[in-house]
């Protein structure tokens, strides 16, 4: 089954890369679970990481974002493997940019993402703050214990540190964090989050926008390409 399972898996962009937690593919919901290495290269910049897998369910977990065409798409189950600390139940519905991977371009970290789960505590700036820390340390340690084999704790400095202000649409903020995919150095990430409480679907809809360049910069513009066809965001 695994190795049936592995082969659907597509290289795209040349990356051959999944995130720990569910996936779908084909309708299948993946769950990640025991890590092993193995190599392959992002540009220049070798990445150690391969995952066994396990089939949990044949359930479709339908998407609920539709971007242009070229962003590319994971869909993670919760709870998170690699952010047990993060008591949601749903998904998160993820579109990278193009060019998201490539340091010489402006894509670089650029990337949306939707927590699509059932209702939770209304999302204030400390809990957004500690939720994004939890989320971004538990991420970039599986990425740095996968590449040298062996567990790692992030230093003080490396730990995620970020910063939300409550504004009209939602929040915005600012993340620090360890960039273990590609720079192997701390980055700073500009974040604009929008939250919505769904009362007849009893669903609780989180989106992010994130990227490397600052609010000012006209690579916003392309989150507006993004749409969201799920319930209760119009």
């Amino acid at each position: 089954m695994k190795g049936q399972l592995l082969e659907t898996l597509k290289i795209r962009d040349g990356i051959n890369f999944y995130l720990p937690g569910a996936i779908v593919q084909k309708g299948k919901k993946v769950d990640f679970e025991n890590l092993i290495s193995c190599s392959h290269k992002i540009r220049l910049i070798s990445i150690c990481l391969l995952f066994s897998v396990a089939i949990l369910s044949a359930q479709e977990i339908k998407t609920v974002l539709k971007a242009p065409e070229g962003w590319r798409t994971e869909i993670i189950s919760f709870p998170l493997s690699f952010a047990p600390e993060i008591e949601f139940v749903g998904f998160e519905d993820i579109r990278f940019a193009p060019d998201w991977s490539n340091p010489k371009s402006d894509e670089f970290w650029t990337y949306h993402f939707v927590w699509y789960i059932d209702k939770n505590e209304e999302m204030t700036e400390e809990s957004l703050a500690n939720t994004i820390q939890y989320y971004y340390n538990g991420l970039m340690t599986i990425v740095m214990s996968g590449e040298e084999g062996s567990k790692k704790v992030l230093t003080d400095m490396d730990k995620t540190q970020s910063l939300f202000t409550k504004t009209k649409e939602g929040f915005s903020g600012k993340v620090s964090v360890f960039d273990g995919f590609f720079t192997k150095k701390k980055i700073l990430l500009y974040v604009k989050v929008k939250e919505v409480l769904c009362k007849e679907s009893s669903k609780q809809i989180i989106a992010f926008d994130i990227s490397l360049k600052p609010f000012d910069n006209s690579i916003w513009k392309r989150f507006d390409q993004i749409e969201f066809i799920g319930e209760c965001f119009k």
